[in-house]
């Protein structure tokens, strides 16, 4: 048997907020089930909360964690590599313009 968490339980087994489980909750991306007035999940609400703060740290939109939560495990994974990849290369890139900059103005010093 699945042991049962609350919101604040949920919460804490994340390292998020009762607020963001309950937003989360809002816009359909997790569904509790019902204690009688009090909501709870399972440990399949951990992993899926925890891909969903996975999603939001690397930039996607609620939306976007929606539509993926209803995709395919492997398709998720997938675009979410393709979406770290994207950034990583971003940031290389103003990685290196930030370094031609520093190392303009080190030149435009010694002048």
């Amino acid at each position: 048997m699945d042991k049962l968490y609350s919101v604040e339980d949920l919460a804490h087994a994340c390292d998020t907020t009762p607020r963001a489980v309950r937003l989360y909750m809002e816009k359909g991306l997790l569904e509790p089930m019902r204690a009688g007035r009090t909501y709870v999940f399972t440990d399949i609400s951990v992993q899926k909360l925890a891909v969903i703060l996975r999603c939001k740290r690397i930039g996607m939109s609620l939306d976007e964690i929606k539509e993926r939560l209803s995709a395919t495990s492997r398709n998720q994974i997938q675009d979410m590599i393709q979406r770290v990849e994207h950034i990583r290369l971003d940031a290389s890139a103003e990685l290196d313009a930030l370094r031609a900059e520093l190392n303009s103005a080190r030149r435009q010093e010694r002048s």
